[in-house]
């Protein structure tokens, strides 16, 4: 058969492929260039445009700074109305709302009865530069970004603590409105300073008082309301040491402060009722602790302590007398004790027996009144004894004391050291060598120990009787305060609002 050899087959195939090469390579290249490109264009605008809203909303962010400081002078100054240039809004929009937001101060628990007060609660209003979910917001003195569920705080608000006293001027916003483009805000106050707290003008609901300080019983709460309420609770939270707690439900923020309850004079509480103390320093600080005991039965048979029943500290401080006054005079003697114990069944005993309220420090008493009063002084200098505590007239059944009980079950330690406080030196006091020590380092000691916080209730027997008329009655502590964030002794909040257009 003539003609050329037929080419094998493998031959052939490979020819044809290699054939195609250059231009599969090329529509190949063409493909990835053109994908490439769109990948580029596509995510470098994304990044261009995130770079864009993040370059603006630092701008708003510098605006609503100097906004802050413009509204400062107009509302807690004696500035003019203020007019601040807030720039370009790019893509966002700046809205006035003079209705978004609260602030609420109320002083809680300011009875025995638990009664709470509302010293003031009044809408913040805001004005806010809006872009996508990112908020730039004026609100309450402050300037706060939220954004992706979470705020920062850009200013801090007008909320100033400072050694037990906040001063709160309430700065409040009215008016209405939103603009974008290049936008100017001309700010004019409407109020300034309006007494809140102090103010004698306005008394609390179930007590004979006005709102004045310093702020006693009870603790004061301050509550803010709003779409940036985790910012004030950092602000709280770095501000003070206060208890802050976040309510996510309701977009709450709130900040309670204690204060210092009872120093100085002080009406006797009834029989289960407490003294409350607040805020005691930790170190020796009392400086007076006297009490006025008064009866019509010329205090016959007196068993009558105060006591702290806590979780972890029980403290006692006991007075008993062994005869009543009669014909004017008493002719019987006082003893003083004080019980301290933590929780493994043993405790501290101090006593101060058979004071002669004629000679002693610790103990007076005046039987020529129609109704005779006792004064007792445990800042006095007269001496305690260290060991078991003994009651000449016994414990009865129990009802005399408040820890009687344990008492009578248990024994105290050997010996004790006082080593918690700078003011203690270190010094051991033994059981069995009857050691002593004053009266006002005794008590100062203890009550060291239950600081910053605790109650004195007070206990009258035996059984149903009662040995001291505590209507009648009276008594006074002084002490140092504490040092720490979360208390408070004066209250200063005042209501500032300023008028806001947005053009």
């Amino acid at each position: 058969m003539s003609g050329r050899p037929r080419v094998p087959l493998v031959y052939r195939v490979v020819r044809d492929r290699t054939a195609q090469t250059s231009p599969i390579a090329v529509v190949l290249l063409l493909a990835i260039t053109v994908a490439g490109t769109t990948a580029v264009v596509a995510l470098g605008g994304v990044a261009l445009e995130e770079t864009k809203q993040e370059s603006q909303l630092t701008r708003a962010e510098h605006s609503m700074t100097l906004f802050d400081s413009r509204v400062a002078i107009s509302a807690l100054g004696e500035g003019e109305t203020q007019f601040v240039d807030l720039g370009g809004t790019g893509g966002g929009t700046y809205v006035v709302d003079d209705d978004t937001g609260w602030i609420r101060v109320t002083h809680e628990n300011y009875t025995d009865a638990g009664d709470d007060q509302e010293l003031y609660n009044e809408s913040l209003g805001s004005v806010e530069y809006r872009d996508g979910d990112a908020r730039i917001a004026y609100e309450g003195g402050g300037v706060w970004r939220t954004q992706d569920g979470g705020t920062t705080m850009v200013s801090p608000p007008e909320f100033h603590y400072r050694g037990a006293t906040l001063t709160l001027p309430v700065v409040r916003v009215a008016g209405d409105g939103s603009a974008s483009g290049d936008v100017s805000a001309r700010v004019s106050a409407t109020e300034r300073a309006r007494r809140v707290y102090p103010n004698d003008t306005a008394s609390y609901d179930t007590i004979p008082a006005t709102f004045d300080n310093p702020v006693s019983n009870g603790t004061v709460v301050v509550t803010v309301h709003s779409d940036h309420y985790r910012g004030w609770a950092s602000f709280f939270e770095s501000r003070s040491e206060g208890t802050v707690t976040v309510d996510d439900t309701n977009q709450t923020a709130s900040v309670e402060l204690e204060t210092l309850g009872l120093v100085g004079e002080f009406q006797m509480p009834n029989e289960g009722t407490s003294v409350d103390v607040r805020g005691m320093a930790a170190n020796h600080n009392v400086s007076a602790f006297s009490l006025t005991l008064s009866n019509d039965q010329h205090l016959q048979n007196m068993e009558w302590g105060m006591y702290y029943d806590g979780d972890q500290k029980d403290l006692e401080l006991h007075v008993q007398a062994d005869d009543k006054c009669k014909s004017g005079s008493y002719d019987g003697t006082f003893d003083l004790t004080l019980y301290y114990a933590t929780e493994d069944g043993r405790y501290h005993g101090w006593q101060a027996t058979d004071l002669d309220p004629d000679t002693s420090d610790a103990v007076s008493i005046d039987c020529t009144a129609s109704t005779p009063e006792l004064t007792v002084d445990f800042t006095s200098s007269e001496t305690m004894t260290y060991g078991d505590i003994q009651s000449d007239k016994g414990f009865g059944n129990q009802n005399k004391w408040q820890f009687a009980p344990e008492i009578v079950d248990g024994e105290a330690y050997d010996s004790v050291t006082f080593d918690e406080h700078d003011a203690d030196g270190g010094q051991t006091f033994s059981k069995a060598d009857g050691d002593t020590a004053r009266m006002d380092f005794v008590v100062n000691h203890y009550f060291s120990l239950a600081a910053p916080q605790f109650e004195l209730t007070v206990t009258d027997g035996p059984g149903n009787s009662q040995s001291v008329d505590e209507a009648g009655s009276r008594g006074e502590l002084v002490y140092d305060q504490a040092e720490g964030g979360q208390f408070i002794t004066f209250l200063h909040v005042t209501e500032n609002e300023v008028e806001v257009d947005v053009e």
